[in-house]
């Protein structure tokens, strides 16, 4: 049934664009201009440590905000509704009202610089789940990856996945499986023994980086990763981590002052290859970051990279042990806040 009222708001919205810019929009309500993908203070609430940005989503070409703190996000029309306490409905006519009727919102050439400096691209995932089956139970299982860490990293068994309504030629079997990692509102398909080609597919940003929904508001010890598989690991093994979308892949400047504020010591752990090690002392540099890695006769005899590779081999209590002694920690591990061990 067609909708009258989304027709009416997204041709009011079409007007509003052609009066000013979404940066515009923002400025005026903020009260000043910012730069996109850079930290500042919450104009939403009363912020100590810095934890609001706005940023360009690569996907859509919108120009949205992120609260760190209270894990709050949207598009210009939301952070009007949240500024304002106003409903959608209320929030959407505040501004057709300050731009159109009151002509307050006027573009500016900066507004319009980086209108212009982004192409609008989307690309959207859909995934048909299916149940876990002792298939998905043997693969995780080898990494002692269970269906408590599965479900509480919101990886699902998928038959199959669409790219833009297209249905992909790549389906679930034992010998094929199939996955969905499930991050903030976006989906990374990972087909474990696919090819170079199709073994990832993903619809995730820069500021989509897995782990980040899971963290303690607060902790002793993050570690920066490289997979999605290894945040998992490292979670059985009782520490925080995350991982951004590569190992030669930037962390949004709003993310990582976050993540400073939050925790007490952060370091990198990327692949003990090549690219792991250029990738991990390239983030360190710009991030004032300690790194550690696997020692590298692990990769040159038995060809382990990540902390993956080690427990699968390994086993746990050698993989704690290892650990430990990368990040030389003293003791019984206390990097976690409520540290859960799975059983």
């Amino acid at each position: 049934m067609y909708d009258l009222e989304k027709a009416f708001e997204k041709a009011c919205l079409k007007d509003m664009l052609k009066k000013t810019t979404e940066y515009d929009m923002y400025s005026y309500y903020i009260g000043k201009q910012f730069e996109i993908g850079k930290v500042m203070k919450s104009p939403l609430r009363k912020d100590i440590h810095p934890s609001f940005g706005i940023f360009k989503s690569t996907m859509t070409g919108d120009l949205l905000w992120k609260d760190q703190a209270t894990g709050k996000s949207g598009n210009i029309i939301s952070f009007v509704a949240e500024l304002f306490n106003l409903t959608t409905k209320e929030a959407f006519s505040k501004l057709y009202d300050d731009i159109i009727r009151k002509n307050l919102i006027l573009i500016t050439d900066k507004g319009k610089r980086i209108e212009d400096s982004y192409k609008k691209t989307k690309t959207i995932i859909s995934i048909q789940k299916k149940n876990f089956t002792e298939t998905d139970d043997n693969y995780w299982g080898q990494y002692f990856i269970n269906r408590d860490i599965l479900k509480k990293y919101k990886v699902y068994p998928i038959h199959t996945f669409w790219v833009n309504d297209i249905i992909s030629s790549i389906f679930y079997t034992k010998e094929q499986p199939l996955y969905a990692y499930n991050v903030f509102d976006k989906y990374q398909i990972y087909s474990p023994y696919g090819s170079k080609k199709n073994k990832f597919r993903t619809s995730c940003t820069l500021y989509d980086m897995y782990g980040l929904e899971q963290l303690p508001k607060y902790g002793n010890l993050l570690i920066i990763t490289k997979s999605n598989k290894d945040v998992m690991v490292l979670d059985r093994l009782g520490y925080n981590s995350i991982a951004p979308t590569g190992e030669n892949t930037p962390i949004p400047n709003i993310i990582m002052q976050n993540l400073k504020s939050r925790f007490k010591r952060i370091v990198i752990l990327y692949d003990n290859d090549k690219a792991g090690l250029e990738g991990a002392q390239k983030l360190s540099k710009q991030n004032q970051l300690e790194y550690v890695y696997i020692p590298v006769e692990y990769y040159t005899k038995f060809e382990i990279k990540d902390i993956s590779d080690f427990i699968k081999a390994f086993k746990i209590t050698k993989s704690r042990q290892l650990i430990k002694e990368l990040l030389n920690e003293k003791g019984e591990n206390s990097s976690k806040n409520n540290d859960k061990t799975y059983k």
